[in-house]
């Protein structure tokens, strides 16, 4: 929609007049072209094999890899692989759709309400799974009776179950700032050159204009809010352990036992910085514009070449380093790696080699001919 519209059929107020020095601001930069068809394919493909990965060790070796935990990582990875496959997507129909670089490819409202939908549920998912992975280590290591009477894998999949229908209503909650599919007409410069542009360009709009207003914090606070939560989390598993290299007694005189326990934990809490510290330059973006749309003055962040992408990048970098991390700390996951892709054929010539010993042993044992059955 919007590419077909002519000024003709637009107001004055609906139609944009371009001058010759805002051409530039209105199309792709190079920079842009390179990120989208560069490095976003690079960083969408790394996240679809580290992931997918990932979800199949956990599949394939259940008896290192299907603790409660892991659940919750199981889920992380599939709401990054939601999260980042669409927002690639997107970026790349609306490249490929105009030249126009705020155009929004969308045939109707609906267009925008489900985008906008998808994309926040996935990206709320993983904020409130990762708090909620830090929470059940914070009760293990801190509460450890309480979390031992509670536990359990029922208990783990209605927790993950929350996690996604709070990430979803938080999702619905801002909708109204993306409910709206506006189409302006483009009046370009007089030049033979700019003949062939198109005439108009969509964008998702709020309900009304003070929407938006609302929007944006609704969007940054369960960030916020994680933030704070998990920090507080972080500082005392960290106390806890540091008790703990004293005083084992609190969790029993297994050594294995302790390095697990404080191996995951540290993992943990490495995953949750690097987390937030991805989220972090997007956040400072958007809260600058919310307070400077409130404020009615100029964004000074504006300013920086291309904050888009500043703010974009790291999220989406975000979204592969997570098993990375896993893989790096903890010796478990690599144990689990090895084994899930251990070599079928092997596994089967080793089994049934063992499978037809055993055979001739046993028909050996009852007096068959051993060379007879052999020639067989």
């Amino acid at each position: 929609m919007g590419a077909g519209i002519t000024s003709g059929e637009c107001s004055e107020q609906d139609t944009v007049n371009i001058s010759q020095e805002a051409v530039s601001g209105m199309l792709y930069t190079p920079v842009d072209i390179y990120m989208i068809t560069v490095v976003m394919p690079v960083i969408w493909s790394l996240c679809l094999v580290i992931n997918l990965t990932f979800l199949f060790v956990v599949f394939r070796v259940p008896k290192l890899m299907r603790s409660d935990t892991n659940m919750y990582l199981a889920h992380i990875a599939v709401a990054d692989l939601l999260y980042v496959s669409l927002a690639f997507g997107f970026r790349i129909w609306r490249y490929l759709a105009s030249p126009v670089a705020f155009h929004t490819p969308f045939v109707h409202a609906a267009g925008c309400i489900c985008f906008s939908g998808g994309i926040n549920a996935t990206y709320y998912a993983s904020i409130i799974l990762i708090t909620m992975v830090t929470f059940e280590r914070y009760l293990a290591l801190c509460h450890p009776m309480k979390h031992l009477r509670i536990r359990g894998r029922g208990r783990t999949n209605k927790m993950i179950a929350i996690c996604w229908v709070v990430g979803w209503l938080f999702s619905i909650a801002i909708i109204p700032g993306a409910f709206v599919l506006n189409v302006r007409c483009l009046r370009w410069p007089d030049d033979d050159m700019y003949q062939d542009f198109p005439t108009s360009y969509a964008y998702c709009g709020p309900v009304v204009p003070w929407v938006a207003d609302y929007a944006r914090p609704i969007l940054n606070i369960p960030w916020f809010m994680a933030l704070v939560a998990n920090n507080y989390m972080y500082v005392r598993i960290m106390q806890m352990l540091n008790k703990r290299t004293t005083n084992r007694s609190i969790i029993g005189n297994d050594p294995n036992a302790i390095q697990i326990r404080n191996q995951v934990a540290k993992m943990l809490i490495v995953n949750g910085v690097v987390f937030f510290l991805c989220q972090t330059p997007y956040r400072i973006f958007s809260y600058s514009r919310w307070i400077t749309s409130l404020a009615s003055i100029p964004d000074p962040l504006v300013t920086f070449y291309n904050a888009n992408w500043i703010g974009g990048v790291p999220q989406y970098v975000n979204t592969l380093v997570n098993p990375m991390i896993y893989g790096a700390i903890n010796k478990q996951y690599r144990t689990a790696f090895r084994e899930a892709f251990r070599c079928k054929s092997r596994s089967t010539q080793r089994a049934s080699a063992g499978s037809t010993m055993s055979t001739l042993a046993t028909r050996s044992s009852f007096g068959i001919d051993e060379q007879a059955t052999v020639s067989q």
